[in-house]
Protein backbone atom coordinates (compact mmCIF):
# COMPACT_ATOMS: atom_id res chain seq x y z
CA UNK A 1 0.00 0.00 0.00
CA UNK A 2 1.56 3.47 -1.48
CA UNK A 3 0.84 6.65 0.93
CA UNK A 4 2.75 9.23 0.15
CA UNK A 5 3.85 11.42 3.53
CA UNK A 6 2.11 14.05 3.03
CA UNK A 7 -1.48 12.21 2.43
CA UNK A 8 -0.98 10.21 5.86
CA UNK A 9 -2.51 13.31 8.08
CA UNK A 10 -5.44 13.37 5.42
CA UNK A 11 -6.38 9.71 5.34
CA UNK A 12 -6.27 9.75 8.86
CA UNK A 13 -8.77 12.78 9.37
CA UNK A 14 -10.84 11.40 6.73
CA UNK A 15 -11.09 7.89 8.00
CA UNK A 16 -10.80 7.68 12.06
CA UNK A 17 -14.65 8.21 11.85
CA UNK A 18 -15.31 4.96 10.27
CA UNK A 19 -12.38 3.17 11.96
CA UNK A 20 -13.45 3.99 15.60
CA UNK A 21 -17.32 2.82 14.25
CA UNK A 22 -15.61 -0.56 12.88
CA UNK A 23 -13.59 -0.85 15.94
CA UNK A 24 -16.65 -0.23 18.44
CA UNK A 25 -18.53 -2.97 16.15
CA UNK A 26 -15.85 -5.40 16.44
CA UNK A 27 -15.25 -5.60 20.20
CA UNK A 28 -18.06 -7.50 21.16
CA UNK A 29 -18.59 -8.93 17.74
CA UNK A 30 -15.00 -10.68 18.31
CA UNK A 31 -16.03 -11.47 21.75
CA UNK A 32 -18.94 -13.17 21.21
CA UNK A 33 -18.06 -14.75 17.93
CA UNK A 34 -14.60 -16.12 19.86
CA UNK A 35 -16.95 -17.67 22.46
CA UNK A 36 -19.31 -19.18 20.08
CA UNK A 37 -16.11 -20.99 18.45
CA UNK A 38 -15.04 -22.17 21.75
CA UNK A 39 -12.22 -20.39 22.79
CA UNK A 40 -13.15 -17.42 24.91
CA UNK A 41 -12.83 -13.60 24.53
CA UNK A 42 -9.50 -13.07 23.57
CA UNK A 43 -8.27 -14.86 20.77
CA UNK A 44 -11.57 -13.10 18.17
CA UNK A 45 -10.16 -9.66 19.84
CA UNK A 46 -6.52 -10.56 18.69
CA UNK A 47 -8.11 -11.69 15.51
CA UNK A 48 -9.79 -8.09 15.26
CA UNK A 49 -6.37 -6.46 15.71
CA UNK A 50 -3.94 -8.67 13.78
CA UNK A 51 -5.48 -9.93 11.16
CA UNK A 52 -7.77 -6.90 10.58
CA UNK A 53 -4.83 -4.99 10.45
CA UNK A 54 -2.45 -7.15 8.49
CA UNK A 55 -5.00 -7.33 5.89
CA UNK A 56 -5.17 -3.75 5.93
CA UNK A 57 -1.52 -3.52 4.87
CA UNK A 58 -1.74 -6.29 1.92
CA UNK A 59 -5.34 -6.70 0.52
CA UNK A 60 -6.36 -4.66 -2.20
CA UNK A 61 -10.27 -3.45 -1.90
CA UNK A 62 -10.11 -0.51 0.03
CA UNK A 63 -13.22 -1.16 2.21
CA UNK A 64 -13.39 -5.10 2.71
CA UNK A 65 -12.86 -5.81 7.15
CA UNK A 66 -11.12 -8.78 7.70
CA UNK A 67 -11.82 -10.87 11.18
CA UNK A 68 -13.91 -13.13 12.93
CA UNK A 69 -16.42 -14.51 11.00
CA UNK A 70 -19.89 -15.81 12.03
CA UNK A 71 -19.31 -18.44 8.57
CA UNK A 72 -17.06 -20.28 10.72
CA UNK A 73 -17.64 -20.59 13.92
CA UNK A 74 -19.63 -23.67 13.38
CA UNK A 75 -16.30 -25.28 11.88
CA UNK A 76 -13.86 -24.15 14.94
CA UNK A 77 -16.07 -25.38 17.32
CA UNK A 78 -16.40 -29.04 16.11
CA UNK A 79 -12.12 -28.53 15.41
CA UNK A 80 -11.74 -27.77 18.58
CA UNK A 81 -14.06 -30.13 20.08
CA UNK A 82 -12.92 -32.82 18.18
CA UNK A 83 -9.22 -32.10 18.60
CA UNK A 84 -7.03 -34.86 20.11
CA UNK A 85 -5.12 -34.92 23.22
CA UNK A 86 -6.98 -32.66 25.13
CA UNK A 87 -5.75 -29.54 23.21
CA UNK A 88 -9.36 -28.18 22.56
CA UNK A 89 -9.11 -24.29 22.04
CA UNK A 90 -5.39 -24.48 21.84
CA UNK A 91 -5.74 -25.88 18.37
CA UNK A 92 -7.35 -22.57 16.85
CA UNK A 93 -4.73 -20.51 16.13
CA UNK A 94 -2.44 -23.68 14.53
CA UNK A 95 -5.88 -23.73 12.19
CA UNK A 96 -5.70 -20.11 11.53
CA UNK A 97 -1.44 -20.67 10.42
CA UNK A 98 -2.58 -23.70 8.37
CA UNK A 99 -5.41 -22.07 7.01
CA UNK A 100 -2.77 -19.35 6.06
CA UNK A 101 -0.16 -21.45 4.48
CA UNK A 102 -2.82 -23.15 2.30
CA UNK A 103 -4.07 -19.33 1.33
CA UNK A 104 -0.49 -18.93 0.10
CA UNK A 105 -0.20 -21.19 -2.04
CA UNK A 106 -3.64 -21.09 -4.00
CA UNK A 107 -2.72 -16.92 -4.09
CA UNK A 108 0.75 -18.50 -5.41
CA UNK A 109 -0.57 -20.83 -8.27
CA UNK A 110 -3.62 -18.79 -9.27
CA UNK A 111 -6.43 -22.18 -7.93
CA UNK A 112 -8.60 -19.56 -6.79
CA UNK A 113 -10.11 -19.40 -10.15
CA UNK A 114 -11.87 -22.74 -9.80
CA UNK A 115 -13.70 -22.20 -6.44
CA UNK A 116 -15.56 -19.81 -8.81
CA UNK A 117 -17.54 -22.28 -9.91
CA UNK A 118 -18.90 -23.35 -6.71
CA UNK A 119 -21.95 -21.57 -7.44
CA UNK A 120 -23.61 -19.16 -4.79
CA UNK A 121 -26.56 -21.25 -3.92
CA UNK A 122 -24.10 -23.50 -2.47
CA UNK A 123 -22.59 -21.07 0.07
CA UNK A 124 -25.45 -18.75 0.75
CA UNK A 125 -26.96 -22.16 1.76
CA UNK A 126 -24.16 -22.88 3.76
CA UNK A 127 -24.56 -19.58 5.60
CA UNK A 128 -27.93 -20.64 6.39
CA UNK A 129 -27.29 -23.87 8.14
CA UNK A 130 -24.72 -21.74 10.34
CA UNK A 131 -26.95 -19.60 11.22
CA UNK A 132 -29.48 -21.94 12.24
CA UNK A 133 -25.99 -23.64 14.02
CA UNK A 134 -25.59 -20.36 15.52
CA UNK A 135 -28.67 -19.53 16.87
CA UNK A 136 -28.93 -23.68 18.43
CA UNK A 137 -25.71 -23.04 20.21
CA UNK A 138 -27.33 -20.16 22.15
CA UNK A 139 -30.00 -22.26 23.69
CA UNK A 140 -28.14 -22.62 26.74
CA UNK A 141 -26.89 -19.09 27.30
CA UNK A 142 -30.16 -17.19 26.28
CA UNK A 143 -31.90 -19.10 28.96
CA UNK A 144 -29.66 -19.45 31.47
CA UNK A 145 -29.06 -23.42 31.41
CA UNK A 146 -25.59 -24.14 33.04
CA UNK A 147 -25.31 -26.81 30.38
CA UNK A 148 -21.83 -27.66 27.94
CA UNK A 149 -22.73 -27.55 24.23
CA UNK A 150 -22.37 -30.89 22.32
CA UNK A 151 -21.11 -29.44 19.52
CA UNK A 152 -23.97 -30.81 17.39
CA UNK A 153 -27.51 -29.50 16.01
CA UNK A 154 -29.67 -32.14 17.30
CA UNK A 155 -27.31 -33.04 20.66
CA UNK A 156 -27.87 -29.16 22.02
CA UNK A 157 -31.53 -29.19 21.41
CA UNK A 158 -32.04 -32.45 22.60
CA UNK A 159 -30.11 -31.35 25.55
CA UNK A 160 -32.50 -28.40 25.64
CA UNK A 161 -35.78 -30.39 25.60
CA UNK A 162 -34.41 -32.32 28.91
CA UNK A 163 -33.22 -29.44 30.59
CA UNK A 164 -36.23 -27.16 29.69
CA UNK A 165 -38.42 -26.60 33.11
CA UNK A 166 -34.91 -25.37 34.38
CA UNK A 167 -35.02 -22.69 32.21
CA UNK A 168 -33.77 -19.19 34.45
CA UNK A 169 -36.30 -16.54 33.41
CA UNK A 170 -34.55 -13.70 33.94
CA UNK A 171 -31.89 -14.66 31.95
CA UNK A 172 -34.41 -15.68 28.91
CA UNK A 173 -35.71 -11.88 29.35
CA UNK A 174 -32.51 -10.41 29.06
CA UNK A 175 -31.99 -11.97 26.30
CA UNK A 176 -35.61 -11.58 24.80
CA UNK A 177 -34.89 -7.21 25.67
CA UNK A 178 -31.47 -7.27 24.37
CA UNK A 179 -32.50 -9.22 21.07
CA UNK A 180 -35.52 -6.83 20.74
CA UNK A 181 -33.63 -3.93 21.44
CA UNK A 182 -30.82 -4.89 19.08
CA UNK A 183 -33.54 -5.37 16.22
CA UNK A 184 -35.66 -2.26 16.99
CA UNK A 185 -32.33 -0.06 16.59
CA UNK A 186 -31.06 -1.53 13.66
CA UNK A 187 -34.53 -0.94 11.90
CA UNK A 188 -35.00 2.54 12.98
CA UNK A 189 -31.69 4.04 14.35
CA UNK A 190 -29.02 3.14 11.25
CA UNK A 191 -26.30 5.94 12.16
CA UNK A 192 -25.46 3.76 15.04
CA UNK A 193 -24.72 0.03 15.57
CA UNK A 194 -26.83 -2.00 17.36
CA UNK A 195 -25.06 -3.64 18.63
CA UNK A 196 -22.68 -1.06 20.09
CA UNK A 197 -25.15 0.82 22.98
CA UNK A 198 -26.45 -3.11 23.43
CA UNK A 199 -23.22 -4.41 24.55
CA UNK A 200 -22.97 -0.99 26.79
CA UNK A 201 -26.28 -1.04 28.24
CA UNK A 202 -25.84 -5.10 29.10
CA UNK A 203 -22.44 -3.94 30.63
CA UNK A 204 -23.68 -1.26 33.15
CA UNK A 205 -27.17 -3.95 34.03
CA UNK A 206 -24.34 -6.73 34.74
CA UNK A 207 -22.73 -4.52 37.14
CA UNK A 208 -25.48 -3.83 38.55
CA UNK A 209 -26.57 -7.10 38.98
CA UNK A 210 -23.08 -8.15 40.51
CA UNK A 211 -23.08 -5.60 43.22
CA UNK A 212 -26.29 -4.30 43.99
CA UNK A 213 -29.30 -6.68 42.94
CA UNK A 214 -28.27 -10.37 42.20
CA UNK A 215 -30.49 -11.80 39.66
CA UNK A 216 -28.31 -15.03 39.41
CA UNK A 217 -27.30 -14.33 35.99
CA UNK A 218 -24.56 -15.67 34.13
CA UNK A 219 -22.03 -12.95 33.49
CA UNK A 220 -18.59 -13.60 31.16
CA UNK A 221 -16.71 -13.79 34.51
CA UNK A 222 -18.61 -16.33 35.80
CA UNK A 223 -17.17 -17.77 32.88
CA UNK A 224 -13.73 -16.87 32.39
CA UNK A 225 -12.90 -14.97 35.09
CA UNK A 226 -12.29 -11.59 35.07
CA UNK A 227 -10.73 -10.73 31.43
CA UNK A 228 -7.78 -8.85 30.56
CA UNK A 229 -6.42 -7.19 27.28
CA UNK A 230 -3.63 -8.50 26.11
CA UNK A 231 -2.30 -7.63 22.61
CA UNK A 232 -1.27 -11.60 21.49
CA UNK A 233 -0.97 -15.17 22.96
CA UNK A 234 1.01 -16.68 20.58
CA UNK A 235 0.35 -20.98 20.21
CA UNK A 236 3.09 -22.79 22.56
CA UNK A 237 5.66 -24.68 21.04
CA UNK A 238 4.77 -27.98 23.16
CA UNK A 239 1.12 -27.62 21.50
CA UNK A 240 2.45 -27.27 18.13
CA UNK A 241 5.55 -30.20 18.65
CA UNK A 242 2.42 -32.49 19.44
CA UNK A 243 0.75 -31.83 16.26
CA UNK A 244 4.01 -32.37 14.26
CA UNK A 245 4.39 -36.27 16.25
CA UNK A 246 0.77 -36.99 15.47
CA UNK A 247 0.79 -37.51 11.69
CA UNK A 248 -2.92 -38.40 11.26
CA UNK A 249 -3.92 -35.20 13.29
CA UNK A 250 -1.52 -33.18 11.14
CA UNK A 251 -3.42 -34.05 8.23
CA UNK A 252 -6.49 -34.03 9.74
CA UNK A 253 -5.60 -30.20 10.71
CA UNK A 254 -4.91 -29.04 7.19
CA UNK A 255 -8.36 -31.27 6.41
CA UNK A 256 -9.84 -28.57 8.26
CA UNK A 257 -7.84 -25.93 7.20
CA UNK A 258 -8.87 -26.55 3.55
CA UNK A 259 -11.86 -26.65 4.08
CA UNK A 260 -11.95 -22.88 6.22
CA UNK A 261 -9.25 -21.62 3.39
CA UNK A 262 -12.26 -22.60 0.98
CA UNK A 263 -14.82 -20.90 2.96
CA UNK A 264 -12.53 -17.88 3.78
CA UNK A 265 -11.87 -16.96 0.02
CA UNK A 266 -15.42 -17.19 -0.96
CA UNK A 267 -16.49 -15.32 1.94
CA UNK A 268 -13.99 -12.79 1.11
CA UNK A 269 -14.49 -12.68 -2.44
CA UNK A 270 -17.90 -12.55 -2.43
CA UNK A 271 -17.88 -9.24 0.47
CA UNK A 272 -14.86 -7.57 -1.81
CA UNK A 273 -17.18 -7.73 -5.01
CA UNK A 274 -20.08 -6.50 -3.07
CA UNK A 275 -18.11 -3.68 -1.74
CA UNK A 276 -16.79 -2.82 -5.04
CA UNK A 277 -20.60 -2.55 -6.45
CA UNK A 278 -21.42 -0.22 -3.60
CA UNK A 279 -18.55 2.27 -4.07
CA UNK A 280 -18.01 1.74 -7.79
CA UNK A 281 -14.19 0.45 -7.30
CA UNK A 282 -12.62 -2.43 -8.62
CA UNK A 283 -10.19 -4.54 -6.93
CA UNK A 284 -7.56 -7.61 -7.43
CA UNK A 285 -9.24 -10.77 -6.39
CA UNK A 286 -5.73 -12.14 -6.56
CA UNK A 287 -4.59 -9.35 -3.84
CA UNK A 288 -7.17 -10.07 -1.40
CA UNK A 289 -6.21 -13.55 -1.19
CA UNK A 290 -2.33 -12.86 -0.63
CA UNK A 291 -3.93 -10.51 1.85
CA UNK A 292 -6.04 -12.76 3.81
CA UNK A 293 -2.94 -15.34 3.81
CA UNK A 294 -0.88 -12.95 5.28
CA UNK A 295 -3.74 -12.25 7.65
CA UNK A 296 -4.06 -15.65 8.97
CA UNK A 297 -0.80 -16.33 8.89
CA UNK A 298 -0.16 -13.40 11.59
CA UNK A 299 -3.51 -14.13 13.15
CA UNK A 300 -2.34 -17.54 14.21
CA UNK A 301 1.14 -16.35 14.83
CA UNK A 302 -0.13 -14.05 17.56
CA UNK A 303 -2.93 -16.43 19.10
CA UNK A 304 -5.84 -15.77 17.08
CA UNK A 305 -8.52 -17.41 15.28
CA UNK A 306 -8.75 -17.76 11.34
CA UNK A 307 -10.14 -14.92 9.66
CA UNK A 308 -12.35 -13.66 6.39
CA UNK A 309 -14.10 -11.15 4.94
CA UNK A 310 -17.33 -9.70 7.54
CA UNK A 311 -19.76 -7.63 5.38
CA UNK A 312 -21.35 -6.54 8.43
CA UNK A 313 -18.12 -4.81 9.58
CA UNK A 314 -17.60 -4.37 5.74
CA UNK A 315 -21.01 -2.42 5.39
CA UNK A 316 -20.53 -0.74 8.49
CA UNK A 317 -17.09 0.53 6.94
CA UNK A 318 -18.90 1.75 4.21
CA UNK A 319 -21.85 3.64 5.73
CA UNK A 320 -19.58 5.18 8.42
CA UNK A 321 -17.68 7.47 5.04
CA UNK A 322 -14.79 5.22 4.74
CA UNK A 323 -12.74 6.07 1.72
CA UNK A 324 -9.13 4.25 2.30
CA UNK A 325 -7.95 1.05 3.61
CA UNK A 326 -6.41 2.97 6.37
CA UNK A 327 -10.15 3.03 7.90
CA UNK A 328 -9.41 -0.72 8.88
CA UNK A 329 -5.61 -0.34 9.81
CA UNK A 330 -7.43 2.58 12.27
CA UNK A 331 -10.06 0.28 13.34
CA UNK A 332 -7.10 -2.50 14.17
CA UNK A 333 -5.38 -0.06 16.48
CA UNK A 334 -8.41 1.44 17.96
CA UNK A 335 -9.61 -2.53 18.45
CA UNK A 336 -5.91 -2.60 20.13
CA UNK A 337 -6.62 0.45 22.64
CA UNK A 338 -9.73 -0.98 23.41
CA UNK A 339 -8.67 -4.38 24.38
CA UNK A 340 -6.12 -3.10 26.59
CA UNK A 341 -8.15 -0.44 28.30
CA UNK A 342 -11.69 -1.63 28.32
CA UNK A 343 -11.91 -5.23 28.24
CA UNK A 344 -12.06 -5.86 31.92
CA UNK A 345 -15.46 -4.17 31.93
CA UNK A 346 -16.48 -7.14 30.07
CA UNK A 347 -16.25 -9.52 32.17
CA UNK A 348 -20.03 -7.98 33.07
CA UNK A 349 -21.45 -8.47 30.01
CA UNK A 350 -24.26 -10.94 30.48
CA UNK A 351 -24.00 -14.13 28.76
CA UNK A 352 -27.49 -13.84 27.50
CA UNK A 353 -26.40 -10.81 25.72
CA UNK A 354 -23.82 -11.77 24.08
CA UNK A 355 -26.42 -14.80 23.17
CA UNK A 356 -28.40 -12.21 21.49
CA UNK A 357 -25.49 -10.65 19.65
CA UNK A 358 -25.16 -14.04 18.28
CA UNK A 359 -28.99 -14.49 17.07
CA UNK A 360 -28.92 -11.26 15.48
CA UNK A 361 -25.71 -12.80 13.40
CA UNK A 362 -26.99 -15.85 12.65
CA UNK A 363 -30.26 -13.33 11.58
CA UNK A 364 -27.93 -11.52 9.08
CA UNK A 365 -26.71 -14.56 7.77
CA UNK A 366 -29.91 -15.75 6.08
CA UNK A 367 -30.45 -14.56 3.21
CA UNK A 368 -34.29 -14.90 3.13
CA UNK A 369 -35.04 -12.70 -0.04
CA UNK A 370 -32.61 -14.89 -2.42
CA UNK A 371 -34.27 -17.90 -0.87
CA UNK A 372 -37.63 -16.48 -2.38
CA UNK A 373 -36.51 -15.08 -5.52
CA UNK A 374 -35.06 -18.67 -6.33
CA UNK A 375 -37.73 -20.42 -5.16
CA UNK A 376 -39.85 -17.75 -8.12
CA UNK A 377 -36.82 -18.44 -10.71
CA UNK A 378 -34.53 -21.31 -9.91
CA UNK A 379 -35.90 -24.35 -8.14
CA UNK A 380 -33.00 -26.19 -8.38
CA UNK A 381 -30.95 -23.95 -7.07
CA UNK A 382 -33.45 -22.84 -4.49
CA UNK A 383 -33.23 -26.89 -3.37
CA UNK A 384 -29.51 -27.15 -3.99
CA UNK A 385 -29.41 -24.25 -1.04
CA UNK A 386 -31.72 -25.84 1.15
CA UNK A 387 -30.13 -29.15 0.89
CA UNK A 388 -26.86 -27.50 1.77
CA UNK A 389 -28.10 -25.86 4.72
CA UNK A 390 -30.04 -29.05 6.24
CA UNK A 391 -26.55 -30.94 5.53
CA UNK A 392 -24.67 -28.28 7.19
CA UNK A 393 -26.73 -28.20 10.33
CA UNK A 394 -27.62 -31.83 10.68
CA UNK A 395 -23.46 -33.20 9.66
CA UNK A 396 -21.06 -30.64 9.21
CA UNK A 397 -19.98 -27.55 6.54
CA UNK A 398 -17.06 -29.84 5.19
CA UNK A 399 -20.01 -32.18 4.04
CA UNK A 400 -22.51 -29.95 3.05
CA UNK A 401 -19.66 -27.95 0.62
CA UNK A 402 -18.94 -30.85 -1.14
CA UNK A 403 -22.26 -32.29 -1.50
CA UNK A 404 -23.65 -28.62 -2.71
CA UNK A 405 -20.87 -28.46 -5.18
CA UNK A 406 -21.18 -32.58 -6.71
CA UNK A 407 -24.68 -30.99 -7.21
CA UNK A 408 -24.46 -28.05 -8.56
CA UNK A 409 -21.36 -29.85 -10.91
CA UNK A 410 -23.90 -32.01 -12.15
CA UNK A 411 -26.45 -30.03 -12.86
CA UNK A 412 -24.21 -28.02 -14.49
CA UNK A 413 -22.78 -30.27 -16.85
CA UNK A 414 -26.27 -31.74 -17.36
CA UNK A 415 -27.23 -28.44 -18.49
CA UNK A 416 -24.03 -27.51 -21.45
CA UNK A 417 -24.48 -31.44 -22.18
CA UNK A 418 -27.49 -30.66 -24.08
CA UNK A 419 -25.62 -28.62 -25.95
CA UNK A 420 -27.75 -25.37 -25.81
CA UNK A 421 -27.67 -22.74 -28.63
CA UNK A 422 -29.21 -19.35 -29.89
CA UNK A 423 -30.60 -19.53 -33.46
CA UNK A 424 -31.64 -16.37 -36.13
CA UNK A 425 -33.72 -17.07 -38.77
CA UNK A 426 -33.77 -15.07 -42.14
CA UNK A 427 -37.05 -16.02 -44.07
CA UNK A 428 -36.85 -15.90 -47.95
CA UNK A 429 -40.08 -13.48 -47.82
CA UNK A 430 -37.70 -10.72 -45.49
CA UNK A 431 -39.02 -11.91 -42.09
CA UNK A 432 -37.18 -12.96 -39.26
CA UNK A 433 -37.67 -14.80 -36.11
CA UNK A 434 -35.17 -15.93 -33.03
CA UNK A 435 -34.95 -18.49 -30.73
CA UNK A 436 -33.23 -18.23 -27.43
CA UNK A 437 -30.91 -20.87 -25.43
CA UNK A 438 -32.44 -23.89 -27.48
CA UNK A 439 -31.52 -27.35 -26.93
CA UNK A 440 -32.81 -29.04 -29.93
CA UNK A 441 -33.55 -27.31 -33.57
CA UNK A 442 -36.86 -27.57 -35.31
CA UNK A 443 -38.84 -25.66 -37.77
CA UNK A 444 -41.73 -24.81 -37.10
CA UNK A 445 -42.87 -21.45 -39.32
CA UNK A 446 -43.67 -23.54 -42.19
CA UNK A 447 -41.37 -21.22 -44.16
CA UNK A 448 -38.09 -21.45 -46.48
CA UNK A 449 -35.60 -20.22 -44.83
CA UNK A 450 -33.13 -17.83 -46.30
CA UNK A 451 -30.40 -18.55 -44.33
CA UNK A 452 -30.18 -19.56 -40.62
CA UNK A 453 -27.69 -18.07 -37.77
CA UNK A 454 -26.59 -20.81 -35.07
CA UNK A 455 -24.60 -19.31 -32.15
CA UNK A 456 -22.36 -21.45 -30.14
CA UNK A 457 -21.62 -19.81 -26.74
CA UNK A 458 -19.15 -21.26 -23.85
CA UNK A 459 -17.56 -24.39 -24.22
CA UNK A 460 -18.19 -26.93 -26.85
CA UNK A 461 -16.33 -30.50 -25.85
CA UNK A 462 -17.12 -33.86 -26.00
CA UNK A 463 -19.82 -33.94 -23.80
CA UNK A 464 -22.25 -31.82 -25.80
CA UNK A 465 -20.68 -32.38 -29.18
CA UNK A 466 -23.47 -35.05 -30.05
CA UNK A 467 -26.63 -32.63 -29.58
CA UNK A 468 -25.11 -30.19 -31.88
CA UNK A 469 -23.76 -32.63 -34.40
CA UNK A 470 -27.80 -33.79 -34.92
CA UNK A 471 -28.66 -30.22 -35.52
CA UNK A 472 -26.26 -29.50 -38.13
CA UNK A 473 -27.74 -32.75 -39.90
CA UNK A 474 -30.99 -31.76 -39.43
CA UNK A 475 -30.01 -28.71 -40.91
CA UNK A 476 -27.85 -30.31 -43.93
CA UNK A 477 -30.44 -32.71 -44.46
CA UNK A 478 -33.66 -29.72 -44.75
CA UNK A 479 -34.70 -28.78 -48.03
CA UNK A 480 -36.17 -25.47 -46.44
CA UNK A 481 -32.84 -24.05 -45.16
CA UNK A 482 -30.36 -22.20 -48.30
CA UNK A 483 -27.27 -21.06 -46.03
CA UNK A 484 -25.97 -21.47 -42.38
CA UNK A 485 -23.86 -19.15 -40.68
CA UNK A 486 -21.76 -20.35 -37.31
CA UNK A 487 -21.66 -17.52 -35.29
CA UNK A 488 -18.86 -18.53 -32.54
CA UNK A 489 -18.06 -14.89 -31.13
CA UNK A 490 -18.60 -16.04 -27.74
CA UNK A 491 -17.16 -19.74 -27.88
CA UNK A 492 -14.81 -19.30 -25.55
CA UNK A 493 -12.90 -22.31 -25.95
CA UNK A 494 -13.50 -25.58 -28.15
CA UNK A 495 -11.48 -28.87 -27.64
CA UNK A 496 -10.13 -31.35 -29.92
CA UNK A 497 -13.53 -33.45 -30.31
CA UNK A 498 -15.61 -30.17 -30.38
CA UNK A 499 -13.21 -29.16 -33.58
CA UNK A 500 -14.00 -32.39 -35.18
CA UNK A 501 -17.75 -32.33 -34.84
CA UNK A 502 -17.79 -29.16 -35.81
CA UNK A 503 -15.15 -29.94 -38.92
CA UNK A 504 -17.46 -32.78 -39.69
CA UNK A 505 -20.81 -30.98 -39.72
CA UNK A 506 -19.47 -27.87 -42.13
CA UNK A 507 -18.61 -30.53 -44.55
CA UNK A 508 -21.80 -32.58 -44.32
CA UNK A 509 -23.61 -28.70 -44.71
CA UNK A 510 -22.03 -28.27 -47.83
CA UNK A 511 -22.16 -31.52 -49.21
CA UNK A 512 -26.14 -31.32 -49.53
CA UNK A 513 -25.50 -28.16 -51.09
CA UNK A 514 -25.89 -25.42 -48.26
CA UNK A 515 -24.07 -22.28 -48.30
CA UNK A 516 -21.83 -22.17 -45.38
CA UNK A 517 -20.14 -19.22 -43.31
CA UNK A 518 -17.77 -19.10 -39.89
CA UNK A 519 -18.80 -15.74 -38.36
CA UNK A 520 -17.48 -13.42 -35.15
CA UNK A 521 -14.89 -15.92 -34.36
CA UNK A 522 -11.70 -14.46 -32.80
CA UNK A 523 -8.23 -14.41 -33.95
CA UNK A 524 -7.46 -17.38 -31.91
CA UNK A 525 -10.60 -19.25 -32.32
CA UNK A 526 -9.69 -19.14 -36.11
CA UNK A 527 -6.29 -20.05 -35.32
CA UNK A 528 -7.17 -23.00 -33.65
CA UNK A 529 -10.08 -24.34 -36.14
CA UNK A 530 -7.80 -23.86 -39.40
CA UNK A 531 -5.33 -25.88 -38.54
CA UNK A 532 -7.36 -28.77 -39.88
CA UNK A 533 -9.18 -29.03 -42.83
CA UNK A 534 -11.92 -28.69 -43.76
CA UNK A 535 -11.47 -25.28 -41.47
CA UNK A 536 -8.67 -24.63 -43.50
CA UNK A 537 -10.21 -24.80 -47.22
CA UNK A 538 -12.72 -22.72 -45.53
CA UNK A 539 -10.78 -20.30 -45.14
CA UNK A 540 -9.11 -20.04 -48.24
CA UNK A 541 -12.78 -19.81 -49.91
CA UNK A 542 -13.40 -16.85 -48.09
CA UNK A 543 -16.13 -18.33 -45.99
CA UNK A 544 -14.70 -16.86 -42.42
CA UNK A 545 -16.75 -13.75 -41.87
CA UNK A 546 -15.61 -11.05 -39.60
CA UNK A 547 -19.68 -10.26 -38.58
CA UNK A 548 -22.93 -12.74 -39.17
CA UNK A 549 -24.28 -9.41 -41.20
CA UNK A 550 -21.48 -9.87 -43.37
CA UNK A 551 -21.75 -13.64 -44.32
CA UNK A 552 -25.10 -12.72 -44.93
CA UNK A 553 -24.38 -10.00 -47.11
CA UNK A 554 -21.36 -13.16 -48.98
CA UNK A 555 -24.70 -15.32 -49.18
CA UNK A 556 -26.60 -13.48 -51.38
CA UNK A 557 -23.65 -11.74 -53.75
Amino acid sequence: MKIRAHNVKQLVATNWKSGLTVALISVPLSIALSISSGAGPLPGLITGIWATGIAALFCSNNYNIIGAAGALTTVLFAAQLEAAHGLGPAILPLLAIATGLILFVVWLVGASKFLYFIPSSVMYGFAAGVAISIAAGQLFDATGLLLKRTGSFLGDTWLFAQHIAQINTTAFAVFAISLALILILKRYVKRVPAIIPVAILGIFFGFAEKHFFPLNLQLLSDKFGTLHGTLAQPPHLETLAIVLRDHAFFFSLFQTAALIAVIGILETLITARLADKITRTESSSGREIFGLALANIGSGVMGGLPATGVFIRTGANIKAGATHRTSALIAALLTAVITLVVLPFFSYLPAAVVAAMLVNTAIGLIEVSLFRELWHFEKSSFWIMVLVAAVTVVRNAGDAVAVGAGIALFLFINRISHGRFDVWYRFADGTTAEEKNQRTIHFTHGKKIEAITYSLAGHMGYIDAGHHAANFRHLAHSSDVGAVIVRIRNLFSIDHEGREMLGEAMEELMHHGKKVYISSASEDMVHYLTQVEPFAAMQKNGQFAPKASEALTLIRA
